[in-house]
């Protein structure tokens, strides 16, 4: 995988600004005990199927490279995920794997070579980081690994570890990585994890403020889906995929879909792939292809940002990142590689400021554990560096108890035992 300089220029722009040197404000005698990183995957090429296969194709890591990083891990997927739900969920005793359109194919939705490049620099300034964090050298048994059942998302960590511990003197280690819990790492699983969350994401979607501001877009959205398909990229099947909060079709009726702008998703994910390769078709400007993504962005946003919506679509996901943060395993870092969608659900249920960006690829939501000398637990967040203050809390530090208290207690919801 030769490494160009345009390649070199892509990334490297993401570890600006990752070390955040700000001593925790607000309570004294603290101690740093833990670390979890929540990284989104590198690069991808499109979920949504295109025409050129073969281009998209030669845009992933070859066979050798991925059987190489896969040799470093072991993949677990039959832990039970029903301790994170609440009782009442539609999901609970349900088969635990299920097909999520997102998850792409053998072409698309796949991890690319830039985006396991991503990933491999991403690790190597992460170990960096936590070693001076932690105050020690950060060795393999002193990580746990978590990630959504997707092939991006378990390929984007293996590239992780391996930037992390890549020494060509020692044996490689091999990583235990859980990838059990996909259907409570994204506020959007297929099915939903409760009937009350589909039937919240209807009303929501259905307000006055949320349609007029979808109908100030439909005039974008249908310019830009007509230059799409007028341009032969999309594949014959881009009308049969379908995710995302609030904004899911019927993908068994492809043929009305064909008639119907792109979702805002699609659209998205879609003139973002091509603008990076520039193949994006010039009569859609960078400026369009802008406001496509911030309105994509916002929509998700505006339906997670709701208490009862943030609890039910990523409540369960809390619980498990809760576990991870009051583990007393010897672990003092844990690794969850997810999507934007996870960070984004995240950063709402734990009703944080929205970023001042999006998550872009390789993204990494940095969750620092500080002990108490009364033996409580406080956490400061961050998003690619930058601290992330809480729209509901005081300063940067915040009490794990208080957190939970946010996120189940001011929702109606309950909080299950840990």
């Amino acid at each position: 995988m030769p490494m160009t300089p345009f390649t070199l220029l892509l990334f490297i722009g993401i570890f600006l600004s990752q070390v955040d040197g700000r001593e925790p404000s607000s309570v004294t005698g603290l101690k740093l005990s833990r670390v979890v990183i929540v990284h989104r995957h590198g690069d991808r090429s499109p979920i949504t199927p295109m025409a050129d296969e073969a281009y998209w194709a030669s845009t992933l890591p070859d066979k050798h490279t991925l059987e190489a990083i896969e040799r470093t891990t072991e993949v677990v997927k039959d832990s039970d995920l029903n301790e994170f739900l609440d009782s009442s969920s539609s999901r609970s005793g349900m088969p635990q794997e299920s097909k999520h359109l997102a998850k792409g194919g053998p072409i698309f939705g796949q991890l690319s070579q830039l985006g396991l490049f991503q990933m491999i620099a991403l690790g190597a300034q992460l170990k960096a980081e936590l070693d001076e964090a932690l105050g020690l050298s950060v060795e393999p048994s002193d990580v746990t690994v978590y990630s959504t059942d997707f092939p991006r998302t378990i390929q984007s960590v293996q590239g992780t570890l391996m930037g992390m511990f890549d020494n060509a003197e020692a044996p490689p280690p091999v990583f235990k990585v859980e990838a059990s819990y996909t259907q409570i790492m994204i506020p959007d699983p297929q099915p939903r994890n409760s009937k009350e969350q589909v039937a919240l994401e209807k009303v929501l979607t259905e307000t006055e403020e949320f349609q007029m501001a979808e109908e100030s877009m439909i005039p974008l959205a249908k310019k830009a889906t007509s230059i799409l398909r007028a341009s032969g990229l999309l594949g014959q099947m881009a009308d049969s995929v379908s995710f995302g909060v609030g904004e899911e079709k019927d993908a068994s009726n492809a043929a009305a879909a064909a008639d119907k702008p792109l979702p805002w998703g699609q659209l998205s994910e879609v003139t973002k792939c091509l603008l990076v390769r520039e193949l994006l078709p010039s009569s859609i400007t960078e400026e369009e292809q802008k406001k496509i993504m911030l309105h994509s962005a916002g929509r998700w946003f505006k339906l997670l940002r709701h208490p009862k919506m943030a609890s039910l679509a990523m409540g369960p996901f809390v619980r498990l990142l809760m576990k991870v943060v009051e583990a007393d395993d010897g672990t003092p870092v844990s690794i969850i590689s997810a999507h934007d969608s996870t960070l984004i659900g995240a950063i709402c249920a734990l009703r944080l400021e929205n970023p001042s960006v999006w998550p872009e690829y390789a993204s990494c939501l940095k969750i620092e554990v500080f002990d108490a000398p009364n033996g409580g637990k406080f956490l400061r967040i961050s998003l690619n560096g930058e601290v992330l203050g809480s729209t509901e809390l005081e300063g940067d530090l915040f009490a794990v108890g208080e957190i939970k208290r946010l996120v189940f207690d001011s929702a109606g919801g309950s909080e299950k035992e840990l």
